[in-house]
C-alpha cells in the first residue's frame, strides 16, 4: 500500500520507462493545453521579473535567480506558465520537463534546483522523462486555487503515463502534495511523486 514502505518506487519507476515523446509536449500542442488550464507561456521580460519578484514573496531566499529562471526557460520553451488577472501576472507554475538523466539526477538526490543543468531538461518536441513541479505561487487564494486545479489536470489527465516529482521545501508546499496524491519517493529526502496510471492502478 501506499505510504507503509512496503512499495518500491523505484522499481515502479523504472517500470515506466524512461525518455519518451509525448504528443502534449509539443508546439502548439503543449501551448493550447496549457491555455485550457488558463496558463500562458511568459514571454517578456517583466513576466519573468513579476514571476521571480513573486516567488521571492511567497517563498523567501533561496530560490533561483531571475537570470536562472529565464536561462531554464530559454533551454526548454516551456518552464514558465503564468496566470494573468486584470492584465498583470498574479501567479505561475513552473513544471520542468525531465530528461532521463534530469529524473535520475532528481531521485539520487543530486538535482540542484537553484543551478539546472541542460542535460536534465527537455525542450519541447524531445523525449522526456516525468516532470518536476520546480516552483509554483499565486498572489490571492482565486489565483492559488487555479494553480492547484491546474496542476492537478496536468498530473492526472494530461500526463497519467508519466511521473510528477516534487519538494516539501514549504509546509504550505508539503500539504498541496498530499492533497494531489503525492507520495514519498522511497527514502530520497524530501522528494514526493505521482504518476496516475500508476498510483491509481495500485490504489484499485
Amino acid at each position: 500500500m501506499w505510504g507503509t514502505g512496503t512499495f518500491d518506487a523505484h522499481f515502479a519507476l523504472q517500470a515506466l520507462g524512461g525518455d519518451r515523446l509525448h504528443p502534449r509536449y509539443v508546439p502548439g500542442a503543449a501551448e493550447a493545453m496549457m491555455a485550457s488550464v488558463k496558463l500562458n507561456h511568459a514571454e517578456s521580460d517583466q513576466d519573468f521579473v513579476d514571476v521571480h519578484a513573486l516567488a521571492s514573496a511567497e517563498l523567501g531566499p533561496g530560490l533561483a535567480t531571475l537570470e536562472e529562471i529565464k536561462r531554464v526557460d530559454g533551454l526548454t520553451s516551456a518552464a514558465i506558465w503564468v496566470v494573468r488577472r486584470h492584465g498583470a501576472v498574479s501567479g505561475f507554475l513552473a513544471p520542468l520537463a525531465l530528461t532521463k538523466a534530469g529524473r535520475d539526477a532528481l531521485i539520487e538526490g543530486e538535482f540542484d534546483a537553484a543551478n539546472v543543468e541542460q542535460q536534465w531538461v527537455a525542450r519541447m518536441g524531445q523525449p522526456l522523462a516525468g516532470f518536476y513541479c520546480w516552483c509554483y505561487a499565486g498572489k490571492d487564494q482565486v489565483t492559488r486555487g487555479a494553480l492547484v486545479l491546474a496542476l492537478r489536470t496536468l498530473i492526472d489527465h494530461h500526463f497519467p503515463d508519466l511521473p510528477f516529482f516534487g519538494r516539501d521545501s514549504t509546509e504550505a508546499g508539503a500539504r498541496i502534495m498530499r492533497h494531489l496524491g503525492f507520495f514519498p519517493f522511497d527514502a530520497t529526502p524530501h522528494l514526493f511523486w505521482r504518476c496516475a496510471s500508476v498510483m491509481d492502478e495500485k490504489a484499485a
